[in-house]
């Protein structure tokens, strides 16, 4: 399958950088460090049989595993000023 599509490029070069290079963008970019430089149609080979859930699987379970890793830490956390608070003792 073929796609036709217009990219802008653009000349970027940040201050620490001793020499910019050329970015292409899908869409207009407001930036101080990227300098428009021209728009260019192009034609894309897509293959016939792309599918994106494989992808966007991939970056659920990557997105899940992550939280479920902060949750646990927020439960030891959790559970670490319980002890504490359970091995102080208390005298009024």
């Amino acid at each position: 399958m073929k796609i036709k599509t217009t990219i802008r490029i653009y000349f970027c070069k940040y201050s620490f950088e001793s020499e910019g290079k050329f970015v292409p963008f899908a869409y207009p970019v407001d930036s101080e460090n990227y300098t428009f430089v021209c728009e260019q149609d192009i034609e894309l080979d897509i293959p016939d049989n792309y599918d994106p859930r494989a992808q966007q699987i991939a970056a659920l379970e990557a997105q899940k595993t992550k939280a479920m890793a902060d949750y646990q830490k927020s439960v030891t956390d959790i559970n670490d000023r319980i002890s504490k608070l359970t091995a102080l003792e208390y005298t009024a």
